[in-house]
């Protein structure tokens, strides 16, 4: 109806949710929604971008950090200019370890702006992993403050035509984190 989609993917571990997420990323890419960026821990990073091409046969490229470089779905590695080529991805659909926007690096800031073909989002579909890691601390006393990732989600939402975001434990020590992520 609205031409948008707002989802958060909360399920337990080992049920689908990357396979859903990546099977959004693929609809998206073929609908010409826009490029698609997956954001997840590093650890997760080559999973996701295995799972898009054995299980959906889905090419997309990876952002290695430290080398300041992309890999493509066949490892062979697509060189830079630096940290700004994070927003010109090889492919439609870009993998960043949310390492990068945890660290407020120069990626980060490359990412949120990067321009839009005209008529094109900037971003057509943001995916977030692990999306309980998005949200405000609290000290006993003090008013919360978001940490980095949700204060980049909270920008970067607002540039992108679809939001999703996967967690298998969407609060994790208040209810409010939950809010958190409903407010990206």
């Amino acid at each position: 109806w609205y031409g948008k989609a707002r989802l958060l993917l909360a399920d337990e571990v080992g049920v689908g949710k990357t396979l859903s997420l990546a099977t959004s990323a693929l609809a998206s890419a073929l609908l010409d929604d826009g490029p698609v960026l997956i954001l997840a821990p590093a650890t997760l990073c080559e999973q996701w971008q295995a799972e898009l091409k054995d299980k959906l046969g889905v090419p997309s490229a990876r952002w290695l950090s430290n080398r300041k470089e992309w890999i493509d779905a066949e490892h062979r590695v697509i060189r830079t200019r630096g940290a700004e080529d994070v927003a010109r991805c090889p492919t439609r659909i870009a993998i960043v370890s949310t390492g990068l926007i945890v660290q407020g690096t120069a990626e980060a800031e490359a990412l949120l702006a990067r321009r839009a073909a005209p008529g094109e989002a900037p971003i057509g579909t943001l995916i977030l992993d692990e999306a309980h890691k998005a949200r405000a601390s609290a000290q006993p006393g003090q008013p919360r403050e978001p940490n980095n990732l949700l204060k980049f989600m909270i920008r970067a939402a607002a540039k992108a035509r679809h939001v999703l975001l996967g967690t298998a434990t969407p609060i994790q020590t208040d209810i409010r984190e939950l809010w958190d992520q409903l407010e990206i």
